[in-house]
């Protein structure tokens, strides 16, 4: 298919915006966006269109460099958006940028077209929150759809909190100048960050972080391991519940002929999901879980049968890479 007939894609997230050429092997550029804080507090049609037009406009001209007019647009978005916000959208996409027509996917069912099943149970590890939806053969089960206030958010800002109130150490004749900032302690989580296993590392090394102002961090051994805790055990940042719980909760409300199915099917997307090890331990920790759970001593084969849906394309464009054009 010719490119000036592709259709373009966006995936809407929290955190970032995904966009691109639909055929293409992977989105033109990702950018940062502030919808996700923006969701937290009521806004009417203006404020979100104020915010909208010039995002949008930016996407197609500034960094896809193309004329979006009668062109067909394919949105990922969340099941649950606001309706004013998806209103403002479609109105600025047929009525400003003149899109041909706009196809609306579900992110957490597009997913699935990265794999040969049609039957998982999607966890959706993103900044702000993690979200749960079942779908059993090519269905959503939307009335089990569960979320989670455990994301990347919490583990960043523990980050910060234990680096900015550490003394500062000279590394290499240098010291940390400044505080660090939420998007420097989003880098620290990317690229230095990983979820230990059930058998732990018995010594993990600290790490030398460098940051954009050439300042050396010096990121201890616990912090690196101890950031993503939170996640799979839960703190007071989340409301004391962990994206494990969120998943044996959803895997109790279930109907007793879709909970093997669901088990044996754990798909991991998001750029939570992309942190070494945590999609593995998340794992472990509902085998241990469900183990102990009398309401699952009857199924304990289909306990040990749990496992992760294996993926072809990075889990956090999962849903571009597969958004149908």
């Amino acid at each position: 298919m010719s490119a000036d007939k592709s259709a373009l894609v966006l995936e809407l997230g929290a955190r970032y915006v995904r966009c691109g050429i639909s055929g293409e092997r992977a989105p033109r550029c990702v950018t940062r966006w502030e919808a996700g804080d923006m969701l937290l507090k009521p806004l009417s049609a203006a404020d979100w269109r104020q915010y909208l037009y010039p995002k949008l406009r930016a996407l197609c001209f500034e960094l896809l460099l193309v004329n979006p007019t009668r062109r067909r647009f394919v949105v990922c978005e969340d099941l649950l958006l606001p309706r004013v916000f998806r209103e403002t959208l479609l109105s600025i996409l047929f009525d400003v940028l003149k899109a041909s027509a706009v196809t609306l996917v579900p992110s957490m069912l597009a997913v699935l077209y990265a794999t040969a099943n049609h039957t998982a149970l999607v966890v959706d590890c993103g900044w702000a929150e993690t979200r749960l939806l079942p779908v059993f053969k090519g269905i959503p089960l939307p009335y089990l759809y569960e979320t989670v206030p455990a994301g990347s958010r919490n583990c960043c800002e523990q980050i910060r909190k234990e680096l900015n109130t550490a003394q500062d150490q000279p590394m290499d004749g240098s010291k940390i100048a400044l505080p660090v900032s939420e998007a420097m302690a989003e880098d620290i989580l990317e690229r230095a960050c990983f979820a230990q296993q059930k058998d732990p590392l018995p010594n993990v090394v600290d790490a030398k972080f460098q940051a954009h102002d050439n300042n050396v961090l010096q990121v201890p051994g616990s912090l690196r391991t101890g950031a993503v805790e939170q996640l799979l055990l839960g703190d007071e940042s989340t409301d004391g519940t962990s994206i494990v719980d969120g998943i044996v909760q959803v895997l109790k409300k279930a109907p007793l002929d879709v909970r093997a199915a669901m088990l044996e099917n754990l798909l991991f997307v998001g750029g939570t999901a992309m942190i070494p090890g945590l999609a593995q331990r998340i794992v472990a920790e509902v085998r241990e879980s469900l183990h102990h759970d009398n309401e699952f001593a009857s199924a304990t084969a289909a306990v040990d049968r749990a496992q992760l849906v294996q993926t072809y394309f990075p889990r956090n464009v999962l849903a571009w890479e597969l958004a149908p054009s």
